[in-house]
């Protein structure tokens, strides 16, 4: 297997290397970069990486696959901005036969979803699952073969004596990619795209009214949990998947970036090809399905209007997104955030850098999801300093983002009787260790002296 290229963020001591870099070198951080400065200006960026790419394909083919499946594995927001640059790449060979570097970025994904696959390596199945849904909106990809792909895992669901936690991850991850391939396959292919959103639908029939499906012992509150208090993963990007096809989004969102859409004219010239099929190993012991269970500790999502997000209670923080824009700006916090626990530097600048780009007040989903990932039962998946060190991070750098924190930790300690005893443990930890950066101040939480 291949060495992964990094697609950290440049750090310190690089720029303090000499200023003339290698050829690679520069490949690797044009495609690493692309899209993190201005949302605006992306298109001619875009166009601009995709000619210079281009006159390095013949010494640099496989730098230039491999930095692109990196970048797509590790910065899973930029999907469809990577998607888009290989449908340019593709649609402008430059010498290059035709269809040949479509087909080996097609061919590449296909190896490299099916090696995710048979080792489980959970975040990466479903970064290429994303990517292969944007080479679709791209016309690298035929859609009738994504549609195929996302069948073939949403058959999981119907294993014989399927782990519930098993199906729903792979739900999710059907749900996650018609979220961003659903305009393209209603226009393109409207018989079998309402198939399989109806057979999501009939998947989540059977969950029950009643969907708190993890059991008592993996809830905040155990059973004495209200609802609306969690969120499980499955039902937040159902509810998002139900609103975006509706009249008012017609599949489209500010968050939802669609490069591919600027460069119709010329990606219809391309030929779309298959995806590789690929097979689903069956469960073993080991595998593990993460997810983002939601607390609900500010405000639940404003009522969604016409098209745009409406507004909601005018709390700031990012109290006013709409159901749509705020599950989607935790999903992309949540993926980030999973990618990057050797650095919360790095992942702080990223989140930072995401809601800039993005143009939203994103405090509110940020702080919910990091609390969200803190506090999650039966344990959290990263280390509890590095959400830590992040909520510290994301306190500085983002102004509304310590009132966002006090509102959610004054809901927590105000259920402190039903809170599970683990978690209070958690929470009073963390809590030392963020007012130790500021003079030990309880003062803006409304904690009373019994729970000291």
């Amino acid at each position: 297997s291949r060495t992964p290229h990094t697609y950290m963020p440049v750090n310190k001591r690089a720029r303090e290397e000499p200023e003339e870099e290698s050829i690679e070198k520069r490949l690797v951080n044009l495609i690493v970069r692309i899209g993190d400065r201005s949302i605006a200006d992306l298109n001619s960026h875009l166009r601009g990486l995709a000619a210079a790419l281009t006159a390095e394909l013949p010494t640099s083919r496989t730098l230039i696959y491999d930095t692109i499946l990196d970048c797509v594995r590790g910065l899973q927001p930029k999907a469809p901005i990577y998607g888009a640059l290989c449908g340019l790449l593709a649609a402008n060979p430059q010498g290059e036969p035709d269809g040949v570097v479509a087909a080996d970025i097609v061919a590449q994904l296909g190896r490299e979803l099916q090696e995710a696959l048979d080792v489980h390596a959970t975040f990466s199945i479903r970064a290429f699952c994303r990517f292969a849904i944007e080479l679709a909106n791209a016309r690298v990809a035929s859609v009738d073969s994504a549609l195929a792909l996302l069948e073939t895992l949403l058959a999981v669901t119907a294993e014989p004596g399927v782990l519930p936690a098993r199906a729903e991850w792979f739900a999710c991850v059907v749900l996650d990619s018609l979220a961003l391939g659903g305009e393209v396959f209603t226009r393109d292919a409207p018989e079998r795209s309402a198939a399989l959103l109806g057979a999501v639908r009939a998947y989540a029939a059977t969950r029950g009214a009643d969907a708190l499906s993890a059991p008592a012992l993996l809830l905040p509150y155990g059973g004495a949990t209200r609802p609306g208090e969690v969120t499980e993963h499955f039902d937040a990007l159902f509810a998002l998947v139900e609103a975006l096809s509706s009249d008012s989004y017609h599949w489209r969102s500010s968050l939802l970036l669609a490069p591919s859409r600027s460069f119709a004219s010329e990606l219809a010239a391309l030929e779309p090809l298959p995806l590789p099929t690929v097979s689903v190993p069956a469960h073993t012991r080991g595998c593990t399905y993460p997810c983002l269970r939601r607390l609900r500790l500010c405000s639940e999502p404003a009522a969604d209007g016409d098209g745009d997000a409406a507004m909601g209670d005018g709390g700031g923080g990012g109290g006013g997104l709409g159901l749509v824009d705020r599950t989607l700006m935790e999903e992309y916090a949540w993926l980030l955030v999973s990618q990057f626990e050797e650095s919360h530097k790095d992942a702080a600048k990223l989140l930072h850098g995401l809601a800039e780009n993005l143009a939203i007040d994103a405090c509110e989903p940020l702080v919910e999801t990091l609390l969200s990932m803190l506090l999650l039962l039966p344990a959290p998946r990263h280390r509890q300093t590095y959400y830590a060190c992040l909520l510290l991070d994301i306190s500085r750098l983002l102004t509304p983002a310590p009132r966002m924190l006090v509102r959610a930790v004054n809901t927590l300690y105000a259920s402190l009787d039903r809170l599970d005893a683990e978690l209070a443990i958690r929470l009073a930890d963390w809590l030392s260790f963020h007012i130790s950066h500021f003079g030990f101040n309880l003062e803006p939480f409304e904690i009373g002296r019994a729970h000291v």
